[in-house]
């Protein structure tokens, strides 16, 4: 995968002007004119869409953006380095400090810019260690996030697909594109997605600690090197089928039966 984004001609902007909701809509707005929409017009359309809204209840922290997408990191490398797993490669219980390995030292050495203490506290409240005889272990080596913070780590994951299709879309030709893929049916039955969307969380998951795996190589390998923030991600969409487009396939489908039956 290219991991290497060029820059594209614009101006220096202030940390303040360069927050995250302006980098969502600088980017989202590029790949939109690029693909032939009107500036003015997107203009008519977001006041009017943001005119319906109320204003939220907690102003925005964009430093919970890539809080809540590191710390997992913490539970990838205690599944995955030798230090902290037993005879049988299961993560052994961590002490919160003390001599030897502890969950401090973990953190300190995976986040070295967090406070151990708050992280490990955060990831006890989103359920992905537990207690036990005073010792932490964490329960799997994949966490769900609840509601609030799930928003907030959904975020980073729409942003990363952001940057790369306006890095594909703008710099197209000119740099080497950044992986895009996507595979689409345009008429799959509503009744098998249940099954489909449990068998692909289950691949999806084992790719990923794959992944996962292959960028913590890296990371210990090239210690020394510039660093990058490098994502992998992979999701599904669904978009229901209008009334007219659900006719219209009827209509296609019997007229593409009768032509296979006047054939015969």
């Amino acid at each position: 995968m290219v991991t290497k984004v060029r820059a594209t001609a614009r101006p220096q902007r202030t940390e303040e002007a360069s927050s995250y909701s302006r980098e969502f809509l600088e980017r989202l707005a590029t790949v939109l004119v690029r693909s032939g929409h009107s500036p003015k017009a997107l203009v008519r359309e977001f006041r009017d869409v943001c005119s319906r809204m109320k204003e939220p209840a907690h102003p925005w922290d964009p430093k919970q953006l890539d809080y809540f997408a590191d710390i997992p990191h913490v539970i990838a490398h205690w599944h995955a380095d030798p230090q902290y797993l037993d005879s049988r490669g299961a993560p052994v219980p961590l002490p919160l400090r003390g001599r030897g390995p502890s969950l401090y030292e973990l953190i300190e050495r995976v986040l070295p810019g967090e406070n151990p203490v708050a992280v490990a506290e955060t990831l006890t409240r989103v359920k992905a260690l537990r207690r036990r005889r005073g010792l932490y272990v964490p329960r799997d080596r994949a966490f769900t996030y609840p509601s609030d913070s799930a928003r907030i780590h959904g975020l980073t994951a729409l942003l990363g697909m952001l940057r790369t299709v306006e890095h594909n879309v703008v710099g197209r030709g000119r740099s080497p594109t950044i992986l895009e893929r996507a595979a689409v049916n345009p008429s799959f039955p509503v009744s098998a997605l249940p099954a489909f969307h449990r068998r692909l969380k289950a691949l999806a998951a084992e790719f990923l600690w794959n992944v996962d795996g292959d960028m913590r190589r890296h990371e210990d390998r090239h210690s020394r090197r510039p660093r990058i923030r490098l994502g992998v991600g992979v999701f599904a969409f669904e978009r229901p089928f209008r009334q007219s487009d659900q006719r219209q396939k009827i209509k296609s489908r019997k007229k593409a039966m009768k032509r296979s039956r006047g054939k015969r």
